[in-house]
């Protein structure tokens, strides 16, 4: 293997690695919420889709939900994966300390993006210790 080569491989692994404690911190930050906030089941009173400037699309949902003092509330959410129709039930939970700050409660994006995290970790540390090796040997 070539000086280029290595490097690149060394490049290559410190762009993957760092995806990893990325999400793992989000997904602990998203647990620490689902503990401590208060969950209800919300109903979806929109659902829009925009296109970007980019050309990609943008989903919006809006939906509400009665918080524990009898307040109805609002809130908008985007969801990563398939967005929900309106008028269906939808998990939220909110901050009780501030019950105006909620969101929908799925975690299933973080569960989706944890090991997909891990295999470019994996693919990273590999990477670098490529390109070490690489240049060592």
């Amino acid at each position: 293997m070539g000086t280029d080569e290595a490097w690149f491989y060394i490049g290559l692994g410190v762009v993957l690695v760092p995806h990893f404690p990325l999400v793992a911190v989000m997904l602990l930050r998203t647990r620490a919420r689902h503990r401590g906030w208060t969950h209800v089941t919300g109903t979806v009173t929109s659902v829009k889709t925009r296109r970007q400037t980019n050309g990609e699309t943008r989903t919006a949902v809006r939906y509400r939900y009665v918080d524990a003092t009898g307040q109805q509330r609002s809130g908008t959410d985007t969801p990563w994966l398939r967005a929900p129709r309106r008028k269906s039930q939808i998990a939220v939970m909110y901050d009780p300390d501030n019950p105006e700050r909620s969101e929908a409660s799925s975690m299933t994006w973080l569960y989706v993006l944890l090991p997909i995290s891990a295999v470019l970790l994996a693919l990273g540390l590999w990477s670098v210790a490529a390109g070490l090796h690489g240049l060592t040997g």
